[in-house]
């Protein structure tokens, strides 16, 4: 082998030196919350839909709806107490974030006699 013989190893590591690294003019887009991206475009029919089937439909903007018959009480002095079933928070990742929660009370005749908003955080660590 002659002196001025250079191997491939040396050749690779003469190109890497002198190579010039590209420019890179990419710049990631602000992160955005499950909640955001859903409602980015929620007046368009085939955005939503496959948004949901990539993300799931678990955020939206009504994310459930329970309806509880109490029953029919007449009046009296005490008042009466009425407890609904337990329901557990959802769980993971997706379901993580701040909720509008809007409760109310109505008669048979759709009459509102109690109206309330209340906000449930769900958040893997309560230090934040």
């Amino acid at each position: 082998m002659a002196d001025d013989d250079v191997t491939t190893e040396q050749l690779a590591a003469i190109a890497a030196e002198n190579e010039e690294p590209e420019p890179v003019n990419y710049k990631p887009p602000a992160q955005k919350t499950v909640k955001e991206i859903h409602e980015l475009d929620k007046d368009d029919e085939s955005l939503r839909k496959y948004k949901e089937a990539l993300l799931g439909p678990g955020i939206s903007e009504a994310v459930d709806k329970s309806d509880y018959m109490v029953g029919s009480y007449g009046p009296r002095d005490s008042e009466y107490d009425f407890l609904t079933t337990v329901e557990e928070a959802p769980k993971g990742l997706l379901a993580r974030g701040n909720y509008v929660i809007k409760s109310k009370f109505t008669d048979d005749d759709k009459h509102d006699h109690l109206s309330w908003e209340w906000n449930l955080n769900i958040k893997k660590d309560w230090k934040d």
